[in-house]
């Protein structure tokens, strides 16, 4: 089985190297004829800058490579510190193999690269919590589902954060080469396979890329009091409009509902509460804008698929 890993300039390096370090290892856990032949490739052929300064080696140039059975795209690091076009002859080069009946998994957001191809539209996809607004933005045609870890449809493959390489690698390594040895690996690499999805890592990052200046000020405003008892007819009146004229405005800038929008926000601070004091739950909530600890439990397993107390048990720093 021939498997090339993609690599651009300014990746992150473990994002190409881990995979390679745990299908080597899967490798060696099997007979040889049935392990991978993992190549590094990069579209010159030459060694890659990646991100911090570090240069990498690879095995040869991208366009010469054909036959893969599986193609795995490295993050690029943060999408805004590149230039929004991709090498037209690496997407061409993604949308033949994948033609050809290749497997092709984006590592974190190397998904944009995926996505830039059209490979994905329609189908689903995920990429960092913290770039899923940009990916909504830039591909409007791909079903993001940013609170998960992984997605598979189509021999396309997608993972969200940097570290989800393990995510994903563990996760073909189990396709390829079967649960026994995906349990051997998670065992010597000491890999949790529990984590399900990007909830209860991400924080809420409020939409402001939009010109609707009422709509900001009222975003402004509540910063400083979304703790504060505030229907949407107030809020509304605040900037002169219908509740529904408002409420579909705020929509359409923010991506969020208004109520949505002021429970990401309360929950947000009480998670900041969470990990940084040792403040009973009772009380987070009220300082949280909850005077129901019930309903506030409730919201924030929702929101975060743990509990307060789960949440604060696996974040909080101990000194």
């Amino acid at each position: 089985m021939k498997c090339i890993l993609l690599v651009l300039d300014n990746s992150p390096v473990t994002s190409v190297t881990g995979p390679m370090e745990i299908f080597s290892l899967a490798n060696s856990l099997v007979a040889r004829p049935h392990r991978m032949d993992v190549q590094l490739m990069s579209p010159s052929g030459e060694a890659v800058s990646c991100l911090g300064g570090l240069t990498l080696s690879v095995h040869g140039k991208l366009s010469q490579q054909h036959g893969a059975d599986l193609i795995v795209i490295g993050a690029i690091g943060h999408p805004d510190s590149r230039p929004a076009e991709f090498d037209e002859d690496v997407l061409s080069w993604l949308r033949q193999q994948h033609a050809k009946g290749s497997k092709i998994a984006s590592i974190c957001t190397g998904a944009f690269v995926l996505a830039a191809s059209g490979l994905l539209d329609d189908l689903p996809a995920t990429t960092h919590w913290q770039c899923a607004s940009l990916f909504q933005q830039r591909f409007p045609k791909v079903k993001l589902c940013s609170e998960a870890m992984i997605t598979q449809k189509n021999r396309l493959y997608c993972s969200g954060g940097a570290s989800a390489y393990q995510d994903m690698s563990m996760h073909l390594v189990q396709e390829i080469f079967g649960l026994s040895v995906a349990q051997q690996c998670a065992k010597a690499l000491l890999f949790d396979a529990d984590r399900q999805g990007q909830s209860q890592y991400a924080s809420f990052q409020p939409q402001r890329r939009h010109t609707d200046e009422a709509i900001l000020s009222v975003q402004n405003w509540l910063d400083a009091h979304f703790t504060d008892d505030v229907s949407m007819v107030a809020l509304a009146e605040k900037v002169h409009l219908s509740e529904r004229q408002f409420k579909r405005r705020f929509k359409q800038a923010t991506q969020e509902s208004p109520l949505a929008y002021v429970q990401a926000l309360r929950i947000e601070s009480a998670k900041q509460a969470l990990v940084s004091t040792s403040k009973p739950i009772s009380q987070v909530s009220r300082l949280s804008g909850y005077e129901d600890a019930r309903f506030f439990r409730q919201l924030f397993k929702r929101l975060t698929s743990l509990s307060p107390t789960d949440y604060r048990q696996k974040f909080a720093l101990r000194g």
